[in-house]
């Protein structure tokens, strides 16, 4: 299958689908599509005793991507369940990686899932976080984004709902946060990863169809320097038949019509 053939939403599954290593526990966090939908195709391809744990359902093996949030594909072939007593008295021992996505995302990987505008006068309200310990207790932070345009890729998220790396190595120490926090950003036109001496999001790869230039208007902050961006890797004929066959036989991808976060 030519990569061409790809909808933005399936590539976007793919790429996230590569950052994720064998016998790793993570979580993909309540309602997240995309990020179910990387688990799977890793735990097929190259990640098979990847594990999927602490949000109350452990170790699942759905085999299909879930719907909604009420949908028993999400309870399929689990290990274990789990009440929220026990939730959050053991998110204090971490995982690998988590997936987040936020309604602004700033040059620091702060993400705002809280209020646009301020507390005392908003101009919208978001969902909100049940849990933000991860800021600490994760071993990593991927973070994704359904659209790439300045209003999400801000300077400064207008409220911390889950810190990244605040405003760089200074005050992330002096806030006692001692964890990696976000290493990745996967976006339908970019990959961005974080400078290990500033951490501010510097560009990393565009994907085919868009170009750097593009990316830089869309994105109102400046990328920290770093090399030249190359091109993202496209999706293999492979990984575009196993994410299709065996992750997302109904083809939820490739409608686009999901409420993804």
């Amino acid at each position: 299958m030519p990569a061409s053939d790809c909808t933005i939403l399936e590539r976007m599954a793919i790429f996230l689908s590569r950052e994720l290593r064998d016998n790793e526990v993570g979580a993909w966090g309540v309602g997240g599509i995309l990020p179910m939908a990387a688990v799977r195709l890793a735990q097929h391809l190259h990640a098979p005793g990847l594990v999927i744990g602490g949000e109350r359902i452990f170790n699942p093996k759905p085999s299909r991507l879930a719907a909604g949030l009420d949908d028993p594909v999400l309870m399929e072939r689990a290990e274990a369940i789990e009440g929220f007593w026990e939730l959050f008295g053991h998110w204090h021992k971490g995982v690998d990686f988590f997936f987040y996505s936020g309604m602004q995302i700033d040059a620091y990987g702060n993400l705002n899932l809280h209020v646009i505008g301020t507390v005392a006068a908003p101009k919208l309200r978001g969902p909100g976080v049940a849990n933000v310990s991860l800021a600490q207790s994760c071993g990593r932070i991927l973070l994704y984004a359904t659209d790439h345009e300045p209003r999400r890729f801000v300077e400064r998220v207008d409220f911390i709902s889950v810190p990244g790396h605040l405003r760089g190595p200074a005050s992330k120490a002096e806030a006692g946060i001692r964890s990696r926090g976000p290493t990745l950003c996967v976006t339908p036109i970019a990959v961005m990863d974080f400078d290990p001496a500033s951490l501010r999001m510097r560009l990393r790869s565009v994907h085919g169809g868009a170009t750097e230039d593009e990316v830089r208007k869309r994105t109102v902050f400046e990328f920290a320097p770093g090399a030249p961006a190359q091109a993202t890797p496209p999706p293999t004929s492979r990984e575009i038949e196993v994410l299709r066959e065996r992750v997302d036989p109904e083809g939820l991808l490739r409608k686009g019509d999901l409420p993804l976060r």
